[in-house]
């Protein structure tokens, strides 16, 4: 997309000068319309952005092993290999498509478009991680101890948020949403507490699926 940005902007200059990259129509029909000098305006700058934004992407498809696998143990790919149980915490980026994994050793980005069916390894990794952060997550909160979740905080009392804390009784819903901003999808966690919505961004909340799992089990209903 990116290189149809600067490409369409490199036709518009060069017309004037007998080098036609596209039709000589099409060239003019782009700059009749509404948003054609708008295009021209900002098409290389776009381009560029959407190139530098994605190509980390492709450079690291390149360098990507044949195969990953995951068990119960944990996962390896290629040289790398990460046990579940030095997992300590995990963030989602659903925008980038990628799970973090913070663990003993360091952090392992997990690009999940760069593997077929992206969606059972994203349920398989989650599937093996959620269950063991949530034991701990479980025997803190029991103890009395707060545990972080970013801009959360969980406690028996509940859940604290920018200072105020919403207790059990007064949080109503919890979920995840999709929202699309300025053409980047993004995955809010909404929760709504005493009749107000609160929007969080999930890939802010360290650990998310582990404290959906603790609240979806903790909550009624």
């Amino acid at each position: 997309m990116g290189l149809v940005f600067i490409y369409g902007v490199a036709a518009i200059l060069l017309a004037p000068t007998s080098v036609h990259l596209l039709p000589r129509f099409v060239v003019e029909s782009l700059l009749q319309s509404a948003f054609g000098y708008f295009f021209l305006l900002v098409g290389i700058p776009c381009g560029i952005y959407v190139i530098g934004w994605r190509a980390s992407d492709l450079f690291v498809w390149t360098r990507a092993p044949g195969a990953l696998t995951v068990d119960d143990q944990g996962l390896r790919d290629g040289t790398t290999r990460l046990a579940w149980r030095d997992v300590h915490t995990l963030v989602e980026q659903h925008q980038e498509q990628r799970v973090v994994l913070h663990h003993r050793d360091g952090t392992y980005r997990l690009r999940l478009g760069l593997w077929s069916d992206a969606d059972a390894l994203h349920h398989a990794v989650l599937g093996h991680v959620v269950p063991r952060l949530l034991e701990g997550v479980g025997r803190q909160v029991a103890a009395g101890e707060p545990v972080r979740f970013g801009p959360l905080t969980l406690s028996d009392a509940g859940l604290t948020h920018k200072g105020q804390l919403m207790r059990w009784e007064d949080i109503e819903s919890i979920r995840l949403q999709d929202e699309l901003d300025q053409g980047a999808a993004t995955r809010e966690l909404i929760i709504v507490a005493q009749g107000k919505p609160r929007k969080i961004d999930e890939a802010k909340v360290i650990s998310a699926p582990v404290l959906l799992a603790y609240l979806s089990a903790r909550l009624p209903g």
